[in-house]
């Protein structure tokens, strides 16, 4: 069942969401200490309006009401505030306020943008994902969207055959971080 995410969610959530930036390999997070970084995703999923906030997450959860799988979405023009929240929590872990985490531009304008879509690593190949991933045109469109859009690495291509099997294309090739991303839309 997919559900919205709560609050509570957090340790769930957290090392699947984890999972991805570890790909990533992003400098600017494995500078900082697990424990520390841990502490700031809590915070910011905790609150209103932080990227990776309960709010934007939608979760899928197994016969326990455990989530096992989380999709985050949100719309171009949220991109501008979804960070600056976080900062504000910066002192609660210890961290200076000059500190930059995620500055890449992601999301273009008109687009529900799907930020993180990930599934526990023991329920790969359960269809979760692609469960998840139904339900973002259904959401933008309820937000008033026709196009949605999601950055996958270049580096995964199961990834990248699972949303060309749900329908999107490649529309240009980005950098975020140190790694390259297709940026692929999908009209809805």
């Amino acid at each position: 069942m997919i559900r919205k995410a709560r609050k509570s969610d957090f340790p769930f959530v957290y090392p699947i969401l984890k999972q991805i930036f570890d790909e990533m390999q992003m400098k600017s997070i494995e500078r900082l200490p697990e424990a520390q970084f841990y502490d700031l995703m809590r915070q910011g999923f905790i609150s209103e309006y932080y990227r990776y906030s309960y709010r934007r997450i939608w979760v899928n959860v197994d016969e326990n009401d455990v989530p096992n799988g989380m999709i985050d979405m949100y719309s171009y023009y949220d991109q501008k505030i979804i960070d600056f929240v976080l900062r504000q929590k910066y002192a609660k872990v210890g961290l200076p306020v000059s500190t930059i985490i995620f500055d890449d531009q992601e999301a273009w304008p008109n687009e529900w943008y799907i930020d993180a879509l990930a599934v526990a690593s023991n329920h790969w190949g359960e269809g979760i994902a692609s469960k998840l991933l139904d339900i973002a045109p259904h959401i933008a469109k309820d937000k008033g969207y026709k196009v949605i859009s999601l950055n996958v690495d270049k580096e995964n291509p199961r990834a990248q055959r699972l949303y060309v099997h749900k329908g999107f294309k490649t529309t240009k090739t980005m950098t975020i971080g140190d790694r390259s991303y297709d940026h692929m839309i999908k009209s809805v």
